[in-house]
């Protein structure tokens, strides 16, 4: 399985500043990248698209993300991801088997990203600042 991770050691610095905690920004960073990289997903059966989830310490949606995904596709294989442990907030992503190729593409098939770009976007909300006026306590 390939990993798209996120540094937030910037992010923490400025939550540090801000009194806003770590956990409850990486929750909400983790639920925004999951919608939108369900929205950015590639759609042929919706089953890529509806297995996408979250995972965190707290909650864990892969048992409705599987079946969605199964009811789109009753064929599909999935997997479920990895608790977080340690410092890390949140796991994010899709939990069929075929996902990693509609990201990062095959010699046999061109790159589709939705889960780069999605990470890529809503870090870049909060690196510009538009994301922090609504966390500041």
């Amino acid at each position: 399985m390939n990993v798209v991770k996120l540094d937030t050691k910037e992010l923490d610095r400025i939550a540090a500043q801000l009194n806003i905690k770590r956990e409850a920004v990486g929750r909400r960073m983790a639920f925004q990248i999951e919608k939108v990289a369900k929205e950015m997903s590639p759609k042929d059966t919706g089953a890529l698209r509806n297995s996408i989830y979250t995972v965190t310490q707290k909650s864990d949606g892969y048992s409705a993300a599987s079946s969605a995904a199964k009811s789109a596709n009753p064929a599909v294989t999935t997997a479920p991801h990895p608790a977080p442990t340690g410092d890390v907030i949140a796991n994010v992503g899709p939990c069929v088997d075929y996902a990693e190729y509609q990201e990062f593409g095959t010699s046999r098939m061109a790159a589709h990203p939705y889960l780069t770009p999605a990470v890529e976007q809503i870090a870049a909300k909060y690196n510009d600042g538009k994301e922090w006026a609504e966390l500041v306590e």
